[in-house]
């Protein structure tokens, strides 16, 4: 069976990574968001509730932080070999 030669970049594996990434936390703010009202009458959980969308947005900060401060990681360098 031969194997089939497929080509890798570093920069494709990092933004399909952080884009997954962004989307899970995302869809994590969204249903946290959605499930708040059922806790109006319970100070704990909506504290925590408000404490863990805290924390999914600091998470999609600290992403965009990384992205920005790692832009040559995550750019296609074309002169690179596809071995």
């Amino acid at each position: 069976m031969e194997k089939e030669n497929k080509p890798f970049s570093m920069a494709y594996v990092l933004k399909a990574t952080a884009k997954h990434m962004r989307k899970s936390i995302d869809i994590s703010i969204r249903k946290t968001n959605d499930r708040w009202p059922e806790f109006v009458e319970d100070e704990t959980k909506s504290k925590e509730v408000m404490k863990t969308l805290m924390v999914l947005h600091n998470m999609r900060a600290m992403l965009d932080r990384f992205q920005q401060e790692n832009q040559e990681q995550f750019k296609e360098n074309t002169n690179a070999s596809q071995d």
